[in-house]
């Protein structure tokens, strides 16, 4: 095989020296579910998670079919983009420990009473769960992200499945992770069973929060030419995407030899604030919720310098071939381009302009369920 190196950056902007950041244009909504009277008892409030997600990296492979077609051989053809972003733990944790810290003031300055963490340690609602007072960063919840949780602040975990991810969900959340469907699937199957947790709480509104920081735009364009990815860096608190990324491999046919050393992973991330409280007597369902989203990406300008990122790997193919005594032969190569870069950020920019976009969401949907319910 003939292996070749194909890069492309184009600098289409660099860092600003302005002091605040620029964010773009908010388009906050709330997802509704089913419609009907809606009731919140108390203005107790039990957060059972709150967790920002920073994406790290993006690693994409894609691959063409070569073969005879007409009067040519064209070989096949295999691209692969890295892109890291250089962001150290420090900041990310400064961040998320700063948006924590202002989200229980914003509450507390609305009137709310939030609950310690331990308040919820001997429901049965958390029988057989893990108590984390410190939970570490994770790299396993979302491919090619780091989850991190506020610091001295108290979660419950029900496990850990055999690649680092948090057992959420039930059953259903089981079956999402066995299908590659992860994400906001598997989290909202845990939140419809909050209202169990809430009526043990006297009814206190249980709060999931859970936020998407993305630096890339991956894209697979077509494919007529040979395989080509292309990425460009937009930093953003996320709406609703799907991200891709190859993660290692840990299965058992990996490690016998049957699959390769790593394998794409799909996790749906959802910006999400959600609010659930009480318990109806017949059935679980709860009797009030607010979940607030987000109707696109919340753009945070100035910190990331416009790039875009490319690999391409062009098809070889042979029209002309070579007559020999037992007819005419083709011969063309197989083609593999592999391309990595690294994003500098300014960490100062990054975190003022993150730490803004998180605390302008938070903010805003604890507004609209205390307007709408207090």
């Amino acid at each position: 095989m003939r292996t070749r190196l194909f890069i492309l950056m184009l600098g289409l902007g660099s860092l600003l020296t302005t002091n605040s950041q620029n964010l773009g244009d908010f388009k906050p909504k709330e997802q509704r579910g089913a419609y009907g009277s809606r009731k919140f008892k108390s203005k107790d409030v039990y957060i059972a998670n709150f967790s920002v997600n920073y994406q790290l990296y993006n690693l994409k492979t894609t691959k063409t079919n070569g073969g005879f077609m007409g009067r040519a051989l064209s070989g096949k053809t295999k691209a692969s983009l890295a892109v890291g972003m250089d962001i150290p733990a420090t900041t990310l944790q400064q961040i998320t420990d700063d948006a924590y810290q202002n989200f229980i003031q914003d509450l507390k300055s609305k009137g709310f009473n939030v609950l310690n963490g331990d308040t919820a340690a001997n429901t049965k609602y958390y029988e057989g769960y893990q108590r984390f007072e410190n939970m570490e960063m994770s790299l396993s919840e979302v491919p090619g992200m780091i989850t991190v949780y506020p610091k001295n602040t108290v979660f419950f975990v029900k496990g850990f499945t055999n690649d680092g991810k948090k057992k959420q969900g039930g059953f259903l959340g089981s079956i999402n992770r066995l299908k590659n469907d992860d994400g906001r699937n598997s989290i909202t199957s845990e939140i419809r069973t909050y209202s169990k947790l809430s009526s043990e709480l006297n009814d206190a509104t249980i709060i999931n929060a859970d936020v998407y920081v993305l630096f890339l735009d991956v894209k697979k364009p077509y494919q007529g030419r040979g395989a080509k990815i292309t990425a460009n860096t937009n930093l953003r608190i996320a709406a609703y995407e799907h991200v891709k990324s190859r993660v290692k491999n840990k299965s058992f046919t990996t490690k016998i030899g049957l699959t390769g050393k790593s394998k794409e992973k799909n996790y749906l991330c959802v910006s999400a604030i959600d609010f659930v409280s009480g318990k109806h007597n017949i059935g679980s369902s709860p009797l009030g919720t607010y979940t607030g989203v987000l109707k696109k990406d919340l753009q945070i300008n100035d910190v990331v310098g416009k790039e875009k990122i490319q690999a391409f790997a062009k098809t070889d193919t042979d029209y002309i071939g070579i007559e020999t005594a037992f007819g005419k032969m083709y011969r063309a190569d197989n083609i593999s381009v592999e391309n990595t870069a690294l994003i500098k950020a300014n960490a100062n920019k990054y975190e003022k302009g993150v730490a803004q976009a998180i605390t302008k969401f938070l903010e805003h949907h604890v507004n609209e369920f205390n307007r709408k319910f207090f």
